[in-house]
């Protein structure tokens, strides 16, 4: 009798507290600053009566919090830039076939290239619409079935390689659905967004290993049953919903003992959010049609759209232009491949500036490092391949820089509510617009590649004043 009064009082005392919560009907997403606030006993919370599974504060401290943010670095290593460590892949199909045009080869990745961009869109959509696990695994199906059409597309046969580069790089949706794991790093979210900008340039790596053996066919294979892995790994482990604070109800630890008979209604877990409030960009507005037009966001899209036509064009002719300057074995390829990778190191060092100096600064360095690698790029061939090394470093460390700062421009600026359309907004525009990186390479095959080389750099350099604007209205904030 005096344990089951004493449970009894237990159930009164969760009531009591359950009442005590506000409640609304509206269940909003959260923002970073969300997590600060819930963390430090701020901020409204809100509850809606869906049994069985709860989103709680707690839950974004200690080991849960990291093993989300390392799952969501592994998926973004091994699938969300893949496409983008094309000049091994270009260089073992050059092998296999050596009567392979260069435009056809170009048309490959330009196909590859512009599915990471505008399949992006699509996700982003779907991200904020039917959650982060659903667009995961549909973004990861997407890769197994276009890793087994390259692994199986047979010698000559351009149609099923573009096919198949077109789907792989419909894995870069992961990486957009995993970002606003930032949500639970208040302290740090740009560190983190960078971080997974990191894994995106590794991911460049994953060709480079793929064709160290010289066969095309196993490699693919088994990055296919990786792949398959991994989507078994997100549909159990990723959020259902769009806020990665979904996580089992935290109990009590004196309720070990409870008589779950005298368990009242109130008592079954609820899904708790916090209303979000941003520190930063509070000018762009709250609403998605506020943010979509500000001045701000119009600005970082135009950034991003004229940067990353240059950014892709350096990709697709790395190859064909070192070739042309002597490098016959195409060990620069390797070099490119591997150096793409190595400079992910980097990744959270930049998020730690752009969180004490802010975006603008940083955006504005990385722009002009790609500008730089594109100087070098157009010296003539009597400067020797050893300074394109060089190129290749400082052009890899802007490229990880433009889009750790794109994303991590949006969610400190705009908040995580409306993040994957406008993210999704940004990429669809940019890879309608990188589409001019097919022309450019003909241009560069036909006519010699200095032109286009002079011509992108002079693009990337007009953005410079926005980069300038930007530093400027953080500071005043």
């Amino acid at each position: 009798r005096r344990r089951r009064d004493g449970a009894r009082a237990r159930v009164r005392g969760r009531r009591a507290r359950s009442r005590a919560r506000p409640r609304s009907s509206a269940v909003v997403d959260v923002d970073e600053e969300v997590a600060a606030r819930a963390r430090l006993g701020g901020g409204a919370i809100h509850r809606h009566g869906v049994r069985g599974a709860a989103m709680t504060t707690g839950a974004a401290r200690g080991a849960h919090r990291w093993a989300l943010f390392a799952l969501a670095f592994i998926a973004s290593a091994l699938v969300a830039g893949t496409v983008y460590g094309w000049p091994p892949l270009r260089r073992l199909l050059l092998e296999e076939d050596s009567n392979a045009s260069e435009k056809a080869l170009g048309a490959v990745f330009t196909a590859g290239s512009w599915s990471v961009q505008g399949g992006r869109f699509v996700a982003g959509i779907s991200r904020d619409h039917f959650g982060t696990r659903f667009t995961c695994c549909v973004c990861l199906a997407c890769v197994v079935a276009g890793a087994v059409m390259i692994a199986l597309a047979k010698v000559g046969d351009d149609a099923s390689l573009t096919a198949g580069m077109f789907a792989v790089g419909l894995g870069s949706g992961v990486q957009l659905c995993v970002q606003p794991v930032a949500v639970l790093f208040p302290e740090y979210s740009s560190t983190i967004m960078s971080a997974l900008s990191g894994a995106f340039q590794i991911s460049g790596l994953v060709f480079l290993a793929l064709t160290a053996g010289g066969d095309r066919k196993i490699g693919f294979l088994v990055f296919a049953g990786c792949a398959a892995a991994l989507l078994a790994t997100c549909a159990f482990a990723l959020p259902r919903g769009t806020s990665f604070l979904e996580t089992p109800a935290a109990v009590d630890d004196d309720d070990d003992d409870d008589d779950s008979s005298t368990r009242g209604p109130e008592d079954v877990p609820v899904a708790v959010v916090v209303v979000p409030t941003r520190k930063e960009g509070l000018m762009n507005g709250e609403t998605r049609r506020e943010q979509m037009l500000s001045p701000e966001f119009i600005g970082l899209v135009a950034w991003f759209t004229i940067v990353v036509c240059p950014a892709q064009f350096f990709i697709s002719t790395i190859g064909y232009q070192m070739e042309q300057k002597g490098d016959v074995n195409g060990s620069y390829s390797s070099i490119f491949s591997a150096t793409y990778g190595a400079v992910a190191i980097f990744a959270a060092v930049g998020g730690r500036v752009a969180d004490a100096v802010g975006c603008g600064a940083c955006q504005g360095f990385a722009t002009a490092c790609i500008a730089v690698s594109f100087a070098i790029l157009a010296l003539p061939s009597s400067a020797g391949l050893e300074v394109q090394g060089l190129g290749m470093t400082v052009y890899s460390l802007g490229r990880l820089f433009i889009f750790a700062m794109y994303f991590s421009n949006i969610g400190r600026r705009f908040g995580f509510v409306n993040y994957g359309t406008l993210a999704g907004v940004g990429l669809l525009i940019s890879a309608i617009w990188s589409l001019l990186q097919y022309p450019l390479l003909a241009w560069a095959v036909d006519s010699g590649a200095t032109g286009a080389n002079v011509l992108c750099m002079c693009m990337l350099c007009a953005t410079m004043p926005y980069t300038v604007w930007l530093a400027k209205r953080e500071r005043l904030e």
